[in-house]
């Protein structure tokens, strides 16, 4: 909307220009109409020009800070943002500013303090439009740094300020789907209200506004007037928790959370999740891995390289020499895997005492101008004897001598463990079958092992099996458990942690049993459930619908073990029970997991099953076409790929959802340019750059919320 008169003055008064700056409107129309027009050279000078007959005014500033920002000019940016900050800390768009350029240097905690300062100069509810771009930076920094909790936050605070934000449903989008984030990290929630004999409710109820306005300083404030009345209502400490975890004070969030557990009127499950969530902040451990670079002389590279070719426990790696290399520094000219033992015979099945593990890796550089012939190690310092070992036997008097030792990066060993690098041959044949027992016995026997006997930080370095004979051991270890098998591969955990809870004593999780009631009470028992929890559920009694209902539910959270379970039970019934978007969606996840642990052939009889039940409830079975023209490409027939992709475009044409779908999946392949048009042959012109699609997000482009008409990037007071 063009400024005028009656709009919201630029400077962040909160007044209309008219009784703010009136005699800036026409300077400050031509400013917007550059800004929004891309004109940021023009823009500048017009900012200058300004400044000497209005040196302090904000709107001025604000604008030389964007206009910094979109042409690259950083260090400048910051230098402004702070003098604007310093001179005007009251004033919430100097804030905004300072807050991005705090963000920009990597000061992300600094910037998040003063951002909820500047949240709380509104009312609770109320933001004013200038903190939401740093309020969604924030939150994507601090989401790269692994500290969810806040990022969870941050976003859906954004979502609520800004329903029909597209940056805030992509980052909430792209925080859901991350199979590496536990659940309970984002959906652990503070208690809306307490209880009614609780004295202090009201108070309660104030800081409960102010923990989902974004006021959270002011909510900690008031909780912890609160904690001499814990002993009646524990839950303060979680709710005291979650917002020192937001606030980034990780060590009085788990003192807290710890508090809570600790409180005899707390349940097993609620101490264990309460310690857990506490557990998982703290993922960078003492007890890291090296990960060690060792350089070595090879005196004659063209003996060494025969042998490293002809050595059965190395493995060349294809690769790109011209990702290693650049003009000061030549390529290398080959790439080794060492593995730990030599492959078993082909027709021999591969088990834990066979099949190789990842030993070390190396880079082979022949001789350069101004270097000798030297290979370049990369390995765990665990394995660091054993490599040197393995190199010294294989090439003898063909090893130089070791040039330089340094350590390149430090990974935690829990990470390192939970990824086996088991090397098994492209043309093994390995069924699903044997690649499942493969990786459950590694976990359920050598990791669980190695686990239970090694020193923890969460333990205060004593090690599982140790720790167990303290007194009152069992939450602790139970939240110790959860922790490691909510980052544990779904199709092992559960086994895991059986095996674990086994060894230590504590007693493995009850079976959460839902009412016998009609749906509405079913459902509001598991409104009450934390959804992690879901999976312990007996849901062989739910009805079609409740089912159905729980499975969209949990489809949203991408909650697997409760998707697969509410799947089966719903295609156990009758056909007719359930609706046919509920079947749809339960034969979606018995297909996606036959993928994984079935096979293909598996997934296609099931997509047949699903077509014949979509057609049969009247729905598209276009996207299931989809699924079965990957599978088929994946296997080789492009005859039946080129037949399905065909009945798609003709029959499902006018089905803008699934004609969205088919050209990603052309695009993925490699078929078509992301404009439509097919792809070009090698050295033809490449195409013009395609504008933006409607249903496309960035995350951080100032005016991605501007109409396509154009609008101002400075002028959005509200």
């Amino acid at each position: 909307m063009s400024l005028d008169s009656h709009s919201l003055c630029p400077c962040g008064s909160g007044k209309e220009i008219r009784f703010c700056c009136p005699d800036m409107l026409k300077e400050y129309q031509q400013l917007e109409s550059q800004l929004s027009g891309g004109q940021f050279a023009a823009a500048l000078s017009t900012v200058e020009r300004l400044e000497k007959d209005h040196p302090n005014n904000a709107a001025l500033i604000s604008a030389k800070c964007l206009i910094f920002r979109e042409t690259g000019r950083f260090d400048e940016f910051i230098v402004q943002a702070e003098s604007f900050y310093r001179a005007n800390p009251d004033k919430l768009k100097a804030i905004a500013e300072y807050v991005i350029a705090r963000t920009i240097g990597g000061e992300v905690n600094e910037a998040l303090s003063v951002l909820i300062d500047g949240i709380e100069k509104n009312e609770p509810g109320k933001i004013d439009g200038s903190l939401l771009f740093p309020l969604l930076m924030i939150a994507q920094q601090l989401l790269e740094q692994g500290n969810v909790y806040t990022a969870v936050a941050l976003a859906k605070l954004s979502q609520s300020f800004n329903p029909k934000s597209r940056e805030s449903a992509a980052l909430l989008t792209q925080i859901y789907r991350r199979k590496d984030i536990p659940l309970i990290e984002k959906e652990l929630t503070f208690d809306p209200a307490a209880p009614d004999d609780f004295p202090f409710r009201d108070k309660y109820q104030d800081a409960a506004v102010r923990l989902a306005t974004g006021h959270w300083k002011e909510a900690k404030a008031l909780l912890e007037e609160l904690l001499p009345c814990a002993g009646q209502w524990p839950n303060l400490y979680r709710s005291l928790g979650l917002v020192n975890f937001w606030l980034g004070d990780t060590a009085a969030a788990a003192e807290a959370m710890k508090s809570f557990a600790d409180s005899a009127k707390v349940s097993f499950d609620d101490a264990v999740d309460a310690l857990t969530a506490a557990m998982l902040t703290r993922r960078q451990m003492s007890d890291d891995l090296d990960v060690v670079k060792i350089v070595y002389a090879i005196p004659h590279p063209d003996k060494a390289l025969e042998i490293f070719l002809s050595t059965p426990r190395l493995l060349s790696m294809p690769f790109d020499s011209h990702m290693y290399g650049d003009a000061e520094r030549p390529a290398p000219s080959h790439a080794f895997r060492a593995i730990d033992r030599p492959f078993p015979a082909k027709d021999e099945p591969l088990t834990l005492e066979n099949t190789p593990l990842l030993l070390g890796t190396f880079l082979f550089f022949g001789k350069q101008t101004d270097r000798d012939a030297r290979i370049e190690i990369q390995v765990f310092g665990r394995n660091k004897e054993a490599f040197q070992a393995f190199l010294s036997e294989t090439l003898g008097e063909e090893l130089g001598p070791e040039i330089e030792t340094s350590v390149l990066a430090k990974i935690p060993w829990l990470f390192k463990k939970l990824e086996p690098d088991f090397q098994i041959k492209a043309e093994a044949a390995l069924s699903p079958d044997t690649a499942e027992k493969l990786y459950r016995d590694y976990f359920e026997k050598v990791f669980a092992e190695e686990w239970l006997n090694h020193p923890n930080d969460h333990l205060d370095g004593k090690t599982p099996l140790a720790y167990a004979e303290t007194p009152k051991s069992a939450p602790v270890l139970a939240a110790l458990i959860q922790t490691v098998a909510f980052q544990t591969d779904p199709r092992f955990a559960d086994g895991l942690a059986r095996v674990l809870r086994e060894r230590l004593g504590v007693s493995q999780p009850e079976t959460i049993v839902p009412p016998a009631g009609d749906d509405s009470d079913v459902l509001a028992f598991f409104q009450r459930i934390p959804i992690w929890r879901w999976g312990r559920a007996d849901v062989t009694n739910l009805s079609a619908s409740a089912a159905g209902q729980l499975l969209r539910v949990a489809s949203l959270f991408g909650e697997d073990e409760t998707m697969s379970r509410l799947s089966d039970r719903i295609l156990s019934l009758p056909a007719g029970e359930a609706d046919g978007e509920s079947r749809y969606m339960a034969y979606d996840v018995r297909i996606s997991k036959a993928q994984v642990t079935e096979g293909p052939a598996r997934a296609l009889e099931l997509i047949a099953e699903a077509k014949q039940a979509a057609r049969d409830a009247g729905i598209s079975d276009g996207s299931l076409s989809l699924r079965e023209a990957a599978i088929q490409l994946t296997l080789g027939r492009a005859d039946e790929f080129q037949r399905l992709i065909g009945y798609v475009a003709r029959e499902h044409r006018n089905e803008p959802d699934v004609m969205a779908e088919l050209q990603m999946m052309l695009i993925d392949l490699g078929l078509i340019n992301p404009d439509g048009t097919p792809r070009m042959a090698p050295g033809a012109p490449a195409p013009a750059e395609p504008a933006p699609s409607a249903g496309e997000t960035k995350l951080w482009t100032p005016d991605s919320d501007a109409p396509s008409s154009g609008g101002s990037k400075l002028w959005t007071p509200d």
